[in-house]
């Protein structure tokens, strides 16, 4: 996620160690991985949450698109008078 490697870790622990002291140390990594827990909770949350209302427009964008779309029968009566009409020119000329 941050893209934090082996010796980036190593040099926040060994800083950790000399400003908090080994006494509690121990303390602040438990809160610290309490609270990246939650921030990957409060993420999943967010991520599920935009996933729902995607689908949920995709669901209602489908059930629009047969409103929109023309009446094939209107369709075929089209084509047929078109196929009459280059019968009669056919016919005429």
């Amino acid at each position: 996620m941050f893209d934090i490697g082996f010796w980036e870790i190593l040099l926040i622990a060994l800083v950790a160690l000399i400003v908090v002291g080994p006494e509690r140390l121990p303390r602040l990594i438990r809160v610290t991985g309490l609270w990246i827990g939650r921030a990957q909770a409060s993420l999943q949350s967010i991520r599920n949450e935009i996933s729902k209302e995607l689908r949920a427009q995709e669901l209602q964008d489908a059930l629009r698109k047969p409103d929109n779309m023309p009446d094939m029968n209107e369709e075929i009566r089209l084509d047929d008078k078109q196929q009459e009409q280059s019968q009669d020119k056919k016919q005429d000329g």
